[in-house]
């Protein structure tokens, strides 16, 4: 018995290892990129609306607020400049959002899961689930039809299979937050692919991992809405609920929804064979063959796909942020058909871009204008004007331009055969660990029924731009303001102080100078929202969806080699028969195969978190299947059939097999609760 309990012990500790950040030890430059992954991560998800049981987020007792997220703060106040809340004043009235948000939540909250098994993450997933569930058109009390007024008449629209992206929450008729009569409705106020698709990003990771039929279930309903609300030449509009009768009226459809809506049915198509989703991929990709720029007189956007916009004109911006939807549509597609011109589009596309990214002098692409700003490098611009032949203030580089890049450069690296893109990549990962300000002092923030503090600065934990040129900066009248204050400390005084200011006795004007008087890097850093101070929570998401890709993708490798070592070592000890073997040793050993060539799969369609996640499953399979091997043999050797010694040989296969399949399982416990 003594023997028996010591060989459990042991066997325990195999079996239930030390939470790793990864499955085996990683370079340094992952392990930092899955910090700043996981670092973002919690920043999101703690704007994330829960449950009051919650011990993180923004707890709130009205059901149809749980999983969304504000889309900014201005002031200290909850969606302060949006339907009239002004920034400063008592809160009586919020619009959460939930496409942009939460699905980018879910996501980044999935991946810190697969990335450290810590089941704080997969709570907060769980909460932006089951808001994906109670949300999604026609399975739930909310209406699909919509009748808008046009000039052409009444339009009906069925948004059956969108997901009602935004909760409006109101104080009741006391006028009070916080108590009994509040209420909250879900509403589908601008369905647009925009707002859905990263829902949808989210949920096609989870299906990838645990083949849950509800997800399934909800993909195909959005990807069969993504397929009606297409125009017929293979564009999408942006955030109106209606398509072809605004194109009808002279609206122009935008690229960002038509890239990234390209990128998400190729998906659709890889999970389901569902050929209507690859024959809209292939339109929408096509449509954006039409639209690249080729030979022009303007060499800033030769490779580019232009905006657009959505009003009556095409606008003669070209952006970058959506160039990683971009490159991951074409890829995706040459991918799947084996089309070269796709591929073509997908290189020329990107050597567009890597034109727009601030390098170093010595770097033999990009733009090298600021190549001194140790701030900038790293960077992409964020859009130019064709039709004026200038950057004008999108001289300022984005952090969802780089964050998205970063995927689509990796994805396009392993079908190009080009290491520029790669590095392009690992260097805009590198800018993103030092977007972040160093403040760390609690925030009130209004937030619905409570005031939250938040460790960060009054303009968030990320800046939304970086502007390298001071010029642009000036144009605002920082410095001017800073020079002013130095001259007459009395600037400072506040007019009029807003209810916040008041009552978290804070002053904007003393914030303001506060952080700018701190030297240009922290202009370039504030600029885009001054004189007001604010942030979105979503730039987390945006940071984590880039981080949590090269992070894995970096991993990958070494993590393959591994498995695929140790399944050679399993070959070798049974001569590839397994047969004789007890049951579940095999079984282990047949699931670390697949696992083993699940993950190659998702490694090659640009899924690098669920690849490195299945490759640690399978490592662990493969070495608790060697470890049962090495028990059995030794067993074998001394020639004993003694029943204690047997029984404890079952015990170690059940422990093995429990334990293997344990984040698994504990990924598919949503199914349990429905």
């Amino acid at each position: 018995m003594l023997l028996g309990i010591l060989l459990l012990c042991l066997v325990a500790c195999l079996v239930f290892p030390p939470i790793r950040v990864s499955g085996v030890p990683i370079a340094d430059n992952a392990a930092r990129f899955l910090r700043m992954g996981l670092e973002a991560s919690d920043w999101i998800t703690s704007f994330q609306v829960t449950p009051t049981s919650s011990r993180w987020g923004i707890p709130y007792e009205l059901e149809d607020a749980w999983g969304l997220d504000p889309f900014y703060y201005s002031n200290g106040t909850i969606t302060a400049g949006t339907g009239g809340i002004k920034g400063g004043a008592r809160q009586q009235l919020a619009y959460l959002i939930g496409g942009h948000d939460a699905g980018l939540g879910a996501y980044a909250s999935l991946a810190a899961y697969l990335s450290t098994r810590d089941a704080r993450y997969l709570d907060a997933f769980e909460i932006y689930y089951n808001y994906f569930e109670r949300s999604q058109i026609s399975m739930n009390n909310i209406s699909a039809t919509k009748t808008t007024r046009l000039n052409v008449g009444n339009v009906t629209i069925n948004n059956s299979g969108f997901f009602a992206e935004q909760a409006n929450v109101s104080a009741g008729p006391d006028g009070i937050y916080g108590t009994g009569d509040d209420t909250s409705t879900l509403d589908a106020i601008f369905p647009a692919a925009e707002h859905g698709n990263p829902i949808a990003i989210a949920l096609i990771a989870y299906y990838r991992l645990t083949h849950n039929e509800t997800a399934l279930r909800m993909l195909n309903s959005y990807g069969n809405w993504l397929v009606k609300i297409q125009i017929r030449n293979g564009n999408y509009t942006g955030a109106f609920p209606v398509t072809e009768s605004y194109l009808a009226l002279g609206w122009k459809p935008t690229m960002y929804e038509t890239t990234e809506s390209a990128w998400v049915l190729c998906e659709l198509y890889s999970l389901t064979g569902n050929r209507t989703y690859l024959d809209a991929a292939l339109t929408a990709g096509r449509y954006m063959l039409s639209r690249q720029f080729s030979y022009p007189n303007d060499t800033h956007v030769l490779g580019a796909l232009p905006y657009e916009w959505n009003e009556t004109r095409y606008s003669t911006l070209v952006l970058t942020n959506h160039a990683g939807f971009t490159l991951l549509a074409w890829t995706q597609l040459y991918r799947i058909t084996g089309e070269p011109t796709f591929l073509d589009a997908a290189k020329k596309y990107a050597d567009w871009l890597l034109s727009f990214q601030v390098t170093a002098p010595a770097t033999p692409w990009g733009d090298h204008t600021y190549g001194n700003d140790s701030m900038a490098v790293g960077g992409f611009f964020y859009g130019y004007d064709a039709g004026k032949h200038e950057f004008g203030w999108r001289v300022a580089l984005s952090l969802w331009s780089a964050a998205y890049a970063i995927p689509g450069l990796l994805l396009l690296a392993q079908y190009a055969n080009d290491s520029r893109y790669y590095n392009s990549a690992q260097i805009a990962a590198e800018w993103l660990t030092v977007m972040r300000y160093s403040d760390s002092y609690p925030i009130p923030l209004q937030s619905l029924a409570v005031v939250k503090y938040v460790m960060s600065s009054w303009w968030g934990q990320y800046p939304q731009f970086y502007q390298p040129d001071m010029g642009e900066v000036r144009k605002t009248g920082i410095p001017e303001f800073v020079a002013q204050v130095h001259a007459d400390p009395s600037m400072l005084a506040t007019h009029g102080s807003t209810w916040f200011e008041e009552t978290f006795n804070v002053n904007f004007n003393e914030i303001d100078f506060r952080m700018a008087s701190r030297g240009d890097q922290y202009m370039k850093m504030i600029w885009s929202w001054w004189p007001d101070v604010g942030f979105e929570p979503r730039y987390g998401g945006d940071i984590a969806f880039g981080a949590f890709a090269i992070a894995n993708y970096l991993t990958y490798q070494g993590e393959f080699m591994i498995t695929r070592s140790d399944i050679s070592k399993i070959q070798e000890l049974t001569n590839n028969q397994t047969a004789y073997l007890p049951l579940n040793i095999t079984a282990s050993y047949l699931s670390a195969r697949t696992l083993l060539n699940d993950a190659e799969r998702d490694y090659s369609d640009g899924w690098y978190c669920a690849a490195v996640a299945k490759l640690s499953n399978a490592t662990a399979l493969a070495d608790y299947t060697l470890n049962g091997l090495a028990v059995l043999t030794q067993m074998n050797s001394l020639r004993t059939t003694n029943q204690i010694e047997t029984a404890i040989v079952v015990v170690l296969v059940i422990i093995i097999v429990a334990s293997n399949t344990y984040w698994y399982h504990r990924l598919r416990r949503l199914d349990s609760t429905r």
